[in-house]
């Protein structure tokens, strides 16, 4: 049998050959090991890159679900002006846009024309993205929470729809929230205790944390749980001796808060260029829903309760309080390392699910939203995520199979993966052929004007057209005008098509009958086409602007303070004395419906028989002619109003004079 003996301080074996090379060669593993790492990492960081394509071919809206919101996040990256309002998705201050900046930046360098397509799939590789931090920042249960995280992120029949839905945040949130974790995780196991050498890390960290928070105002409260829950799993597990949880709670909390504060300033900018701008705010309405809390509760609960996600979620719940009992009896090291990590993982994601709940029936603007599933989609992830979590902890326990607990781990993992692969549904037609047609001969016929309809009959087909030709959408007034500039342009635009057959803007007419005369956003469009173009259930006509032919004239009440729906409400208008004119009313958008008579005033004092004014939506008008004497005014009253509902005005939005055109010739 062999023997061995100290020679000199170095190891020589029976025949006294030295052996202190084994000392140089040992000490070079971990060095080696590291290096030997980062071409697995790499490799681990192309598969959602080299998944992207096959996953958003599959998770692709149907055509027939491309809508005005999802071409809004187009429009921004083609835009070509760059200004504080593209910070936010475009109209509301709730939606961060940096990947869309950065996108808008990448088709200006590369001179593509990005489409709804693209988007979806930078979208779809980038939070798939999201399961290569888990696996890096999880330690141990790497491979385990990677692997449940793809299978949650793609299998979730409950979140996966609005998830991989470019138009909604959740997809830029969720890995832009992973990363700022995992600089929080570093920050808690830095080796040094001065922190020398960590600045960048710390910085970064509070870089994700803006990211997050940039894209959604509830990112910061959630890193905050996160933050807390890390600083006690460090603590746990003495990471860096000589360090006290309270010390840890300061660093990372500040940290986020650091990250918060740069969100919220963000948007005190975008608050003051909006009001500077275009002269008024864009903000969600996030206030107390007052009166209906304990019905908004039961209707959270409600959702909850009917989700696929709701059993795992009940398991998240009894895991996290368990979590809770681990990570305080580790404080005596009564714990295994890797269940303490399981621990924390648990409950950091049951808390980023839970804290999130509260927002749903505190907040009006969720229940104004029917509680749509789409603001539970982090919920979900969290939420099943630490369901999963806790089951692979319990079957790891066990007593039969706890010491080869590295084995159910990545056996978790690869079933994870496995169910992520068997979850995607087959591919579907991606492109709306139907509204791409339409929108192709829209911009022949009229390439650059200006598209005036509702909100989700003008934004959709701006989007499907080429950048350079598209038509400039406006929605009608009382409708959610996200480009306030173009609707601003409108009085001076030239050519307009206007969408008919359409419940958003009854002042269009219909289909077989479009108005002759329309006014919208202080501009007077008189009919030049009918049927211009037909498709996706709606009709175009084409109107040329006519603000110009409008005769100066004076009314007494101005149009702004007339309340036409009291009783003996009458409106005089004055002009140059003339043969005949054309005189219109506007009420405002949201006025109850009322018939009103246009009576002639003549030069010599008389006034003429009341007509009935002509009313298509919101716009009455009448056709007064000469009676003995020139036309110098005319008497407006009202015969008849509809009851006033609930946020409705009675008032006038303007009156207009305009010399008819001739009558034809024969």
């Amino acid at each position: 049998m062999p023997y061995s003996t100290t020679t000199s301080g170095r190891l020589a074996d029976v025949n006294g050959e030295p052996r202190g090379w084994v000392r140089g060669k040992l000490a070079a593993v971990p060095r080696l090991g590291r290096r030997a790492w980062l071409p697995l990492w790499a490799a681990l960081a192309c598969l959602p890159v080299l998944a992207a394509p096959w996953i958003s071919r599959a998770l692709h809206p149907r055509p027939k679900d491309f809508n005005s919101d999802l071409a809004i996040p187009v429009l921004m990256i083609r835009a070509r002006e760059w200004s504080l309002f593209d910070v936010y998705y475009w109209g509301q201050d709730r939606l961060g846009t940096w990947h869309l900046l950065l996108l808008r930046a990448a088709s200006r360098v590369s001179g593509h024309a990005f489409d709804y397509a693209d988007l979806h799939l930078v979208g779809t590789a980038w939070v798939l993205m999201a399961t290569v931090v888990m696996a890096r920042l999880a330690g141990v249960w790497g491979w385990a929470a990677g692997g449940l995280l793809a299978a949650v992120l793609v299998g979730n029949s409950d979140s996966r729809v609005p998830l991989f839905d470019a138009a909604h945040p959740y997809a830029w949130q969720i890995t832009a929230l992973l990363l700022a974790w995992w600089g929080l995780r570093r920050l808690g196991d830095r080796p040094n205790p001065d922190g020398r050498g960590f600045w960048w890390v710390r910085g970064s960290t509070a870089c994700a944390v803006f990211l997050a928070q940039w894209t959604s105002p509830l990112s910061g409260q959630m890193l905050l749980m996160v933050a807390g829950v890390e600083a006690v799993r460090a603590h746990a597990l003495d990471a860096e001796p000589g360090r006290s949880l309270r010390r840890r709670l300061a660093e990372s909390g500040l940290i986020v808060m650091a990250g918060m504060l740069a969100g919220r300033l963000l948007r005190a900018a975008f608050d003051l260029y909006c009001h500077a701008r275009f002269g008024g705010y864009f903000r969600t309405g996030l206030v107390i829903d007052h009166g209906h809390l304990a019905d908004n509760a039961r209707r959270v609960w409600s959702r909850l309760a009917a989700s696929a996600s709701m059993p795992l979620l009940v398991v998240a719940t009894a895991g996290a309080l368990a979590a809770v009992v681990v990570l305080w009896r580790a404080r005596g090291g009564r714990s295994p390392s890797w269940r303490v990590e399981g621990a924390a993982l648990v409950l950091a994601c049951w808390m980023m699910a839970a804290v999130q709940l509260p927002v749903f029936f505190l907040v009006r603007h969720v229940r104004m939203n029917e509680f749509h599933v789409r603001y539970f989609s982090l919920v979900f992830v969290f939420g099943t995520l630490a369901g999963l979590i806790t089951l692979v902890c319990l079957a790891a326990s066990l007593p039969r199979v706890s010491r080869r607990w590295r084995g159910v781990l990545a056996l978790a993992g690869i079933a994870g993966l496995a169910a992520s692969v068997l979850r995607v549904p087959a591919s579907a037609p991606a492109y709306p052929q139907g509204l791409a047609n339409v929108a192709a001969r829209l911009e022949q016929r009229a390439p650059g004007a200006t598209l005036l309809g509702g909100y989700w009959s003008t934004y959709v087909f701006a989007a499907l057209q080429r950048p350079g030709t598209m038509l400039h959408p406006v929605p009608c007034e009382g409708r959610q005008v996200r480009t306030p500039w173009w609707a601003d342009e409108l009085p001076r635009r030239r050519w307009v098509i206007v969408v008919g057959n359409t419940w958003e803007c009854p002042d269009a007419g219909s289909r077989a009958d479009p108005a002759p005369w329309v006014y919208q956003h202080g501009a007077l469009l008189r009919l030049v086409g009918r049927n211009l173009e037909r498709g996706a259930d709606v009709s175009f006509a084409l109107y040329e602007n006519a603000t110009a032919r409008a005769v100066a004239h004076s009314a007494q009440p101005a149009a702004a303070t007339w309340r036409y729906c009291e009783a003996g409400a009458t409106l005089r208008m004055s002009f140059p004395a003339r043969g005949e004119a054309l005189v219109m009313v506007a009420r405002v958008a949201r006025s109850p419906a009322a018939t009103l008579l246009a009576a002639p005033i003549f030069a010599d004092g008389r006034v003429g028989r009341p007509v009935p004014m002509a009313m298509t939506g919101r716009l009455h008008r009448a056709e007064l002619h000469a009676g003995g004497a020139p036309l110098v005014g005319a008497r407006i009253t009202v015969q008849r109003v509809a009851p006033l509902k609930a946020r409705q005005t009675c008032i006038a939005a303007n009156t207009l004079l305009v010399i008819p055109d001739p009558p034809k010739k024969r």
